[in-house]
């Protein structure tokens, strides 16, 4: 009996090969991924300057400069940027320069509107040498007075004391330069009086002026710290970060003797060589961690021998020298802002409400 082939036998040939054929493609190429977008770098947060710029030919101007560039000069001395200091008010708009003087210049002083740009003269008080002025919480001017000469000094049995306007002030400490610190408050025209204690005046002593309750009272004065300056922490003796840093720096670029020192900063601890003498002082090497490794911030630019000034608002560091400022975004570690020729650098301070009060009692005078 014939057996023919039926329309089965075609189909089934038909997906037999059809099924070897497709065993045969190559596999499909899986698809490329899509190129990661670059990670945006985050702006560095405004911010604004105060600064000390050299005006030919022998004065210096106060100047205040934002993020933008946009600089206004607010005041010109005919006096060294290196003998100015400057003070605010609480609510920003006023300001103090007092230019210390020297060894034939007596202190002078100015009260300067920020907004308007202009200055007028500040006549100091006529007792002693005006060390410092400042602001209290009321934006009152206050001057710090050092006074060593024509002073009454008496004993009574083993009890020194200085006899002022009448009322006697203890010496407590015999040894040293002895004198006397007045507070005086501008109120219209003139200056009263408001403390006076007895001190000691001494390079290596925090006492001075300092030992003034009115000095710790003040917003802010040319003598005073900067709220901006970082505390700063010395390393244990023989700790694996001093070495470590040893290692890396071989070479400091200058000889001076002192001490490894860290900062916190929001992107981690920046290390500065602090020197050791009669006055210390940071200096490079500056060195922070990135990657790892420790490495100089960007485009530092700073001499080896520069002393510096350290300043932290948030994620900013500000690095200063003498004559030059350096900012820097501490979380990315970048540079994003330098400026040479320019003196005393830092933030413009904040406007702020404070509800102390300094001493009313004007007449007051106490021992220290």
């Amino acid at each position: 009996m014939d057996r023919r082939l039926g329309p089965a036998f075609f189909l089934g040939s038909v997906l037999l090969l059809g099924a070897c054929k497709k065993s045969q493609d190559p596999a499909p190429v899986a698809p490329s991924p899509a190129p990661a977008e670059a990670k945006a770098v985050a702006p560095a947060p405004a911010f604004t300057l105060s600064y000390l710029q050299d005006a030919p030919p022998s004065g210096c101007t106060w100047t205040r400069q934002d993020t933008g560039g946009a600089k206004k000069a607010l005041f010109t001395v005919d006096a060294a940027c290196e003998r100015l200091g400057l003070a605010w008010s609480p609510d920003g708009r006023q300001g103090a320069v007092v230019d210390r003087g020297n060894g034939t210049v007596k202190p002078r002083a100015w009260l300067v509107d920020v907004q308007a740009g202009q200055g007028t003269p500040l006549a100091l008080p006529e007792t002693g040498h005006t060390d410092a002025v400042g602001f209290d919480a009321a934006g009152r001017p206050v001057a710090l007075v050092s006074q060593v000469d024509d002073l009454v000094r008496k004993a009574d049995g083993t009890d020194e004391y200085f006899l002022f306007e009448g009322q006697r002030l203890p010496i407590t400490q015999a040894e040293g330069s002895v004198g006397l610190a007045h507070a005086f408050r501008r109120e219209g025209d003139a200056w009263k009086r408001i403390e006076t204690v007895a001190t000691v005046y001494e390079a290596d002593t925090a006492a001075g002026t300092g030992a003034l309750t009115t000095a710790t009272m003040l917003v802010s004065s040319t003598s005073g710290l900067d709220a901006d300056a970082p505390a700063t922490n010395a390393f244990p003796e023989g700790s694996e970060d001093t070495a470590r840093l040893d290692a890396v720096v071989t070479e400091k670029g200058h000889d001076r003797f002192g001490e490894w020192v860290s900062l916190e900063t929001d992107g981690g601890p920046l290390y500065a060589w602090r020197a050791t003498g009669e006055l210390s002082a940071l200096m490079p090497p500056l060195r922070w961690e990135v990657q790892d490794r420790l490495v100089e911030p960007e485009e530092l630019a700073l001499a080896p021998t520069s002393a510096v000034d350290l300043r932290v608002r948030g994620p900013l560091l500000l690095v200063s020298s003498d004559k030059a400022v350096r900012v820097y975004d501490a979380k990315a570690k970048r540079r994003v802002f330098a400026l040479d020729g320019v003196h005393a650098t830092r933030f413009w301070p904040k406007p702020r409400t404070v509800t102390a009060a300094a001493p009313s009692d004007a007449s007051t005078a106490t021992a220290q």
